[in-house]
C-alpha cells in the first residue's frame, strides 16, 4: 500500500528531505516563510519498530458488550496494545481487523519544514496507533488513538503550538467531527480533540502530547438508517491539522475507518456496531465431537463437491475461504422453505428411512442463504446426519449470525477443520 501524503508546497520525498536536514544557522528563518509536507505510512512490521513495550494493556478501556452480558460460544475480544504492536497493519490494507468489534491500525507520520530556498529547517515524527471497537447494544463506536514516540528538531520545539488532533467525515476536506456537533447522522460525544478551542484539553502543544499522547474518542449513531435494519455505514477519516504561521496550515489526510451501525431486530442485541472491512467467518472443527459429522458434512462439500449428494457432473458449491461467499437471507422465509424443501427431497430419495433412524437432514449451502438448494441447479449437498449433531450445528450458526451481526443479505464464509 502506498503512503498517503499531503503537501501544501510540492516538496518532494519527506524522508529525503529529511536525511538531508542541516541544522538551521544561527539566524533563525522567518516563521512565515516556513512550509511543510506530511506522510502517512502504515506500519506492516510495527514489532520492529517504535515499540513501547511498557504500555500497559490494562490501560485499554472499551469493549464489545454496552450493555448485559456475553451470549453463546463465541468470543470477541478487543484489541489489546500489544496485539496492535505486534499486528499493525494487514499486508495491502490499512488496518488489522481482529474481528468486527475489534481493529487496530499503527502507522508512522513525519513532518518536514522547509524554507522557501526548500531547505529543512525542522523535523517532526512520531508513531500513531489507533484501536477499535465496535459494540453489542448500542450504535456507538469508540477509538483510542495514541501518539508516542515523538522526536521534534530544528524550528519545530516541545513547546510549538503545532499539532491539531482532527477527525473528519469521509475525507480530509469532509465536515470536521466536533465534540457535541452531528454530521451525516453521527455525533461526536467525547470530548473536543486535542488542540480545538474548548477542548479539554486544548494545548497543542508536543510537550502536552508527549506528557499525555491518548485521547479516547466516542461517537454514536442517530439510529435513522435505511431498510428494515436500519443500516449507517460511516467512514471516519483521521486528519491530523499542523500549524504553521503565515496561513500554511497543512491537514494529513489518513486511511478511513468503515463503520456499519444498525438496528436488526432479530439479533440478540437490537442495536450495534461493526468495523466493515471484514471477512466474515462462521468456523465447525471436525475434531468437535458435538459437530464432527455436521462439519464433515460442510468440509465434503466444498473440497469434494462431485461425490456428494445430490449427484451432478462438475458440481461446484460456494462458501468456503477460497471461493465466492455465502450470503445470509432472513426475512425472504419462502425462499428459505423452498432451500429445506429441495434439500429434503434429495435426502429422502437417497435415504428413505432417515427420520426413523433418528437422523436430520442436513444441507449446505445453508437453507438460510441465498445460495440454499432451491436455486443451486444441484450445486448443493444434503446428508442425514444424526440428529443431535446436526441440530448443535445449526444452533451454533444462529448464534453466531447474532454475535457477529450478520444481517440480511450480509455475505460471510464458512472454514471447516
Amino acid at each position: 500500500m502506498k503512503s498517503v501524503k499531503l503537501t501544501l508546497a510540492g516538496v518532494c520525498g519527506a524522508i529525503s528531505l529529511m536525511s538531508a536536514f542541516v541544522a538551521p544557522a544561527a539566524a533563525s528563518p522567518n516563521p512565515d516563510d516556513i512550509r511543510y509536507t506530511a506522510t502517512y505510512t502504515p506500519m506492516y512490521d510495527s514489532s520492529r519498530q517504535g515499540v513501547n513495550s511498557s504500555r500497559s494493556d490494562s490501560a485499554i478501556s472499551g469493549g464489545r458488550i454496552a450493555a448485559g452480558g456475553g451470549r453463546g460460544d463465541f468470543n470477541y475480544h478487543d484489541v489489546t496494545y500489544k496485539e496492535c504492536v505486534k499486528h499493525g497493519n494487514s499486508a495491502g490494507k490499512a488496518e488489522w481487523v481482529k474481528n468486527h468489534f475489534a481493529l487496530c491500525r499503527r502507522g508512522t507520520v513525519q513532518v518536514v519544514g522547509v524554507t522557501d530556498d526548500n531547505i529543512p529547517v525542522g523535523t517532526l515524527t512520531y508513531v500513531e496507533t489507533i484501536i477499535g471497537y465496535g459494540y453489542q447494544g448500542t450504535r456507538a463506536v469508540s477509538f483510542d488513538q495514541y501518539f508516542e514516540n515523538i522526536t521534534a528538531t530544528g524550528t519545530l520545539k516541545d513547546d510549538t503550538t503545532f499539532v491539531v488532533n482532527r477527525w473528519n467525515q469521509s475525507n480530509a476536506s469532509g465536515a470536521v467531527l466536533h465534540g457535541g456537533q452531528k454530521h451525516g447522522g453521527v455525533t461526536q460525544v467525547s470530548p473536543g480533540f486535542r488542540g480545538e478551542v474548548g477542548a479539554k484539553n486544548e494545548d497543542p502543544s508536543l510537550t502536552s502530547w508527549k506528557k499525555n499522547g491518548m485521547e479516547h474518542l466516542t461517537f454514536e449513531d442517530d439510529g435513522v438508517g435505511t431498510g428494515k435494519d436500519k443500516t449507517h455505514f460511516f467512514s471516519f477519516v483521521p486528519a491530523t491539522f499542523f500549524i504553521a504561521k503565515g496561513s500554511k496550515n497543512i491537514q494529513l489526510e489518513e486511511p478511513r475507518v468503515s463503520v456499519r451501525f444498525d438496528s436488526a431486530p432479530y439479533l440478540a442485541y437490537k442495536k450495534g456496531s461493526v468495523f466493515a472491512n471484514v471477512r466474515a467467518a462462521m468456523d465447525y472443527d471436525r475434531k468437535d465431537p458435538k459437530t464432527r459429522e455436521t462439519a464433515s458434512h460442510i468440509y465434503d462439500a466444498q473440497h469434494t463437491p462431485d461425490l456428494t449428494v445430490p449427484k451432478k457432473a462438475g458440481k461446484s458449491i460456494p462458501g468456503a475461504s477460497t471461493s465466492s461467499p455465502l450470503h445470509r437471507i432472513y426475512y425472504d422465509t419462502k425462499k428459505r422453505k423452498a432451500n429445506r424443501a429441495t434439500a429434503i427431497a434429495a435426502c429422502l430419495k437417497e435415504w428413505p428411512e432417515y427420520a426413523k433412524q433418528g437422523k436430520d437432514c442436513d444441507e449446505y449451502p445453508f437453507s438460510t442463504t441465498a445460495e440454499g438448494a432451491s436455486a443451486a441447479k444441484g450445486n448443493f449437498s444434503a446428508r442425514a446426519l444424526t440428529s443431535k449433531d446436526n441440530q448443535k450445528a445449526g444452533s451454533m450458526l444462529s448464534t453466531w449470525f447474532s454475535d457477529d451481526r450478520i444481517l440480511d443479505g450480509d455475505a460471510f464464509y464458512v472454514k471447516v477443520k
